[in-house]
């Protein structure tokens, strides 16, 4: 039943196990951090960021507060889709460095007492995989590694006819001809990536071994990539049109319902397939290992991806609806409704998450604005379970303007130069912004593989280090409030204050425990929250608040009289003396 004014989730309190050791609950209230690698830190000069550059960060990273490292793809790769069309699995690209420089990584990231987890991609590889290359020279026992259909003959211009009308998710037909093997193989995204056929047990069996390899090496898990396209509809049909009025051309993906390409029921299968090999390793080794996800955009069929009651899948797929309900216009209820929405769905006794940006979707602090973009950090750290954060939040990093002569990204370059700042994902993707020198401190080279954001001057490490006030000194207190026993396993009450205002509280009686409020007008008010939390003690403490409140760290405030800021946040501390909600 949808609760409109507030909602209790009660966390159970499993924790209690000093980090640095093997808690087997460390997943479920950890902060991740994604690092994008070609754009975190370059040390060779080619403008393209390197993991001796992630190593050499590690120790601000440690500073930030965050939990664990989310590396997205460094294998061996042509770059078409900039790692997401791999060539192999086993192999560091030498773009990103050696095998050495991995292991020099990984072996500082866990002296840092930080976890590393792996991208890792499923649906398909590069089409100049070992196994695509002899699939498509009907090479035993890879002839069947791929999908693969017969041409439906051939069209008035003497061009070959695809086996239906699917379309990839970059624009134009899933379908690519081999002149080669003379037949269409299936690619949901670029031509280079062609999808792996799972009804074949060996593609599955060599998936597994992808996953085992990382986990002897000693990753902490997962993210997959794209798990909703792993299996197809065997029947093959054209899809039917979306009739979508927003969709801006027929050759896009949007143009179709994608009832035969996506969110099949054999999807699960495989993903629990995926998870008994961690359920293995952990069974032998003793260590827990977590593997989060992509997921549909059906929340049903998302909720099914955490398993059931005798069959775990995945500890969390990604909960991204704080990215899309949340806007300029969002008020106090919209914003509860976000948050309610998962937690509501989930079934008990999973793991909730939240995640406000990444290399897929354009910057918080461009979608909602600077004020707001850091509200919407107080918020989402101080929820109860984990937390995805994409590297630059904390600096509140903004979209950079990529012309289209300067655009890399597969997505926008199909789109073409009129519609490609509509699909491209460059501008989330260019690089961290270190200080006020050349290229801020990304490079040493004299280029970058994409622009710098002009406002690096101002927005960057050193400025914000230095400064008073700053989104990384919020963030770094955010961060922190995670530590805390009462976010970790405490009470969550949630109220609408009014339109303008959201509330929630964390709490754990006799522990340090906090108040969340956020303002989503556009003015300065005021609000009295005694009545609605009556067990608050008369005045509480600011841990954190926005950068352009009236009050900041460490000043007293009464319960009856809260100024917030335009846009603004605070996070105000107290010290719990009850068990009521």
């Amino acid at each position: 039943m949808k609760l409109l004014t507030s909602f209790v989730l009660l966390a159970t309190a499993l924790f209690g196990v000093a980090w640095g050791q093997e808690d087997p609950n460390w997943y479920k209230t950890a902060t991740y951090y994604q690092v994008y690698p070609r754009s975190l830190k370059d040390t060779n000069g080619d403008g393209i960021g390197d993991l001796r550059g992630i190593t050499e960060s590690i120790p601000f990273l440690k500073s930030l507060g965050v939990d664990c490292i989310w590396l997205s793809p460094i294998y061996k790769s042509p770059m078409k889709d900039f790692g997401y069309d791999i060539a192999d699995f086993y192999t560091i690209d030498p773009i990103f460095g050696t095998w050495e420089d991995f292991e020099e990584l990984l072996a500082t990231i866990k002296a840092a007492g930080l976890r590393l987890l792996m991208d890792l991609i499923p649906n398909h590889t590069s089409n100049e995989h070992e196994w695509f290359i002899k699939s498509e020279q009907g090479v035993q026992p890879y002839v069947d590694y791929y999908v693969w259909k017969p041409s439906k003959g051939i069209d008035a211009n003497g061009s070959q006819i695809p086996p239906n009308n699917w379309l990839s998710a970059f624009a134009g037909s899933a379908w690519k001809w081999s002149d080669q093997r003379q037949m269409f193989y299936l690619h949901q995204f670029t031509v280079e990536q062609p999808d792996l056929n799972y009804r074949n047990p060996l593609v599955l069996a060599e998936m597994q071994n992808v996953f085992r390899f990382w986990l002897q090496i000693g990753v902490d898990g997962f993210r997959i990539d794209a798990p909703a396209h792993i299996w197809e509809h065997e029947d093959f049909l054209d899809e039917p049109p979306s009739n979508d009025p927003n969709c801006p051309a027929p050759d896009q993906f949007c143009a179709l319902n994608h009832t035969y390409v996506k969110d099949q029921e054999e999807v699960y299968d495989i993903l629990y397939a995926f998870r008994t090999v961690v359920d293995e390793f952990e069974a032998t080794s003793g260590e827990i290992k977590v593997l989060m996800s992509e997921a549909s955009g059906d929340l049903g069929l998302t909720m099914r991806y955490y398993g059931n009651d005798t069959h775990s899948i995945i500890h969390f797929p990604f909960n991204f609806y704080l990215i899309w309900e949340i806007n300029n216009s969002t008020n106090a209820p919209s914003i509860e409704a976000a948050i309610l929405r998962w937690l509501e769905a989930m079934p008990v006794g999973r793991t909730a998450n939240y995640v406000l940006g990444n290399h897929d979707n354009g910057r918080l602090a461009s979608r909602v604005g600077r004020e707001f973009a850091m509200t919407n950090q107080m918020i989402a750290f101080l929820l109860p379970g984990a937390m995805i954060s994409y590297m630059g939040e904390e600096l509140n990093m903004e979209n950079t303007f990529v012309s289209w002569e300067q655009t890399q990204d597969p997505q926008g370059c199909n789109a073409g130069p009129e519609l490609y700042t509509l699909f491209s994902r460059d501008p989330e993707r260019t690089p961290y912004q270190w200080d006020d020198s050349a290229f801020s401190g990304f490079t040493n080279g004299s280029s970058t593989w994409l622009p710098v954001n002009e406002n690096y001057v101002n927005v960057n490490v050193a400025a914000e280090e230095l400064a008073t006030l700053s989104p990384l000194k919020i963030y770094r207190r955010l961060a922190e409030t995670r530590k805390f026993e009462s976010v970790k396993t405490g009470s969550f009450d949630l109220r609408v204050v009014n339109d303008d205002v959201l509330a929630f509280t964390r709490k754990l009686p006799g522990e340090v425990s906090f108040l969340v409020l956020a303002n989503t007008a556009y003015n300065t008010v005021t609000v009295d929250v005694s009545a609605l939390f009556p067990s608050l003690p008369s005045s509480v403490t600011v841990f954190t608040a926005s950068e352009n409140s009236a009050i900041q760290e460490g000043d007293t405030v009464s319960t009856s009289a809260i100024i917030l800021p335009s846009r603004g946040g605070l996070v105000l501390s107290f010290i719990a003396v009850d068990r009521m909600i």
